[in-house]
C-alpha cells in the first residue's frame, strides 16, 4: 500500500492519465498520433522531481509544473500535451486509479483474513465456550458461532467495498468547469468513455468535480471495515486476558515481553490491530466534511482529500496486516474454555442451594 501511494507512484499515475488522454484523443483524430506516441515514450525518470517540488510550492498545484516539463520534452508536439484538460481532470482520475489498486490489495487482505477464520472455525471441532453479554457470563455458545459472526461481518464489509468501488472509482474528464465545453459534438463524451475503459474506471455524467460522494463512500466503507477489525481485535485481546485465557498468541522467544514484569507475555498483534484500526476509522470519519464543496470547485476541501484518502488506505491496510498476523498465530485453549464452563455450572449449583 505504501508503494501504491508513494510519490513515485503518484507521479506515475498522473503521467499515465496524461498519456491515456492523449492516446484516446489521437484515436479520435483530435491530436496527431505522433504526439501521443512521443508522450507515451516519456517515463517518470525523465522528469526533474526537484523542479516539480519547486513548481508545486509556487503554483499550489503539481500538474502545471508537470505539463511544463512534458511540453519541453515533447518539442514540436508540445501543444498537444494536456490538450483540453485541467489539473483536476488529471489528479482526480489518477487518484481513482490509485484507489482501484488499493482496493484490490485490501480485498486480497480481507480474503486472507476470512481464510484464517475458516481455518480456526474448522479447527474448533464443535468446542463450546462461555457466551458473555454486558461483560458478564450469559450462556454457553459454540466457538464456531463466535468466529462465524466475525467472518460474516467481514464478508459484508468486502461486499460493501465492492459496491462502493462501483460508484466511487470514476474518470474525471471535463475541463475547467467539468462540462466538456472545450470539445465539440460528442467528442468529449467519446474521449471520456475511452479513457475510463482504458484505465478500468467508470464514468459519471455530467461530472463529479464538485460532487465527492463517490470518494467519500469508498473512504467511509474503509472506515467501517476498520471498525469491524477494531472490534474483532479488541475482543481477541479481551479473551487473551489472564482472567479468561481462552485465546492467546503463539509464544515466540521475546514476543510481547514486559520490561518490568518477566512473567508477562503481552498480546501484541491484537493490540496493534486494534490501535491501527481505530486510527483508520477516525481518519475515514473526516471524509464527510470534505464533500461540502462550493460552486464548481472548492480548493480547500479538495486539497484535504490528498491527505485523508491515502492515509485511510494505508491505515486500513495496516489494520488488515495486523489482523491477519493475529489469526495466524492465534491459539485457542479448549481446556480454559471447558474450565470456565464447568466453573460456571458449579457456581450456579452452589447458588441454587
Amino acid at each position: 500500500m505504501r508503494s501504491i501511494w508513494s510519490e513515485h507512484a503518484t507521479l506515475s499515475a498522473w503521467l499515465k492519465v496524461e498519456q491515456t488522454l492523449a492516446s484516446c484523443q489521437a484515436k479520435a483524430g483530435l491530436i496527431p498520433a505522433e504526439a501521443a506516441s512521443a508522450l507515451n515514450a516519456i517515463s517518470v525518470s525523465d522528469l526533474n522531481q526537484s523542479q516539480l517540488h519547486d513548481d508545486m510550492m509556487l503554483v499550489g498545484r503539481p500538474i502545471v509544473g508537470l505539463v511544463r516539463q512534458l511540453r519541453t520534452l515533447m518539442g514540436d508536439f508540445a501543444e498537444f500535451v494536456h490538450f483540453r484538460a485541467t489539473t483536476q481532470d488529471i489528479m482526480d482520475t489518477a487518484m481513482s486509479l490509485q484507489m482501484r489498486y488499493g482496493i484490490d490489495q485490501i480485498d486480497a487482505g480481507i480474503a486472507q483474513l476470512i481464510a484464517e477464520l475458516d481455518r480456526n472455525i474448522h479447527d474448533s471441532s464443535g468446542a463450546k465456550m462461555m457466551g458473555r453479554t454486558n461483560g458478564q457470563h450469559a450462556l454457553p455458545i459454540r466457538l464456531e458461532t463466535k468466529l462465524g459472526v466475525w467472518r460474516s461481518e467481514l464478508e459484508r464489509r468486502r461486499d460493501a467495498l465492492s459496491d462502493a468501488a462501483a460508484r466511487g472509482l470514476n474518470v474525471q474528464v471535463g475541463g475547467p468547469v467539468g462540462d466538456l465545453q472545450a470539445y465539440e459534438n460528442e467528442d468529449g463524451q467519446i474521449i471520456k468513455s475511452n479513457v475510463a475503459k482504458t484505465l478500468g474506471l467508470n464514468t459519471i455524467d455530467p461530472h463529479w468535480q464538485n460532487a465527492r460522494d463517490g470518494v467519500a463512500e469508498v473512504v467511509t466503507t474503509l472506515g467501517l471495515l476498520c471498525s469491524s477489525l477494531c472490534k474483532i481485535a479488541h475482543n481477541v485481546n479481551l479473551l487473551s486476558s489472564s482472567d479468561i485465557g481462552e485465546f492467546y498468541e503463539r509464544p515466540v522467544n521475546g514476543k510481547g515481553v514486559s520490561s518490568a514484569m518477566g512473567h508477562k507475555k503481552n498480546q501484541r498483534a491484537s493490540e496493534f490491530g486494534e490501535a491501527v484500526a481505530r486510527l483508520g476509522r477516525q481518519r475515514a470519519d473526516q471524509i464527510g466534511e470534505l464533500t461540502l464543496h462550493e460552486h464548481e470547485r472548492s480548493g480547500g476541501m479538495w486539497i484535504a482529500e490528498w491527505i485523508v484518502v491515502p492515509e485511510t488506505f494505508l491505515l486500513t491496510s495496516g489494520a488488515l496486516e495486523w489482523s491477519n498476523r493475529m489469526f495466524q498465530c492465534l491459539i485457542v485453549d479448549h481446556n480454559a474454555m471447558e474450565r470456565l464452563l464447568l466453573g460456571e455450572k458449579t457456581n450456579i449449583g452452589t447458588q441454587s442451594h
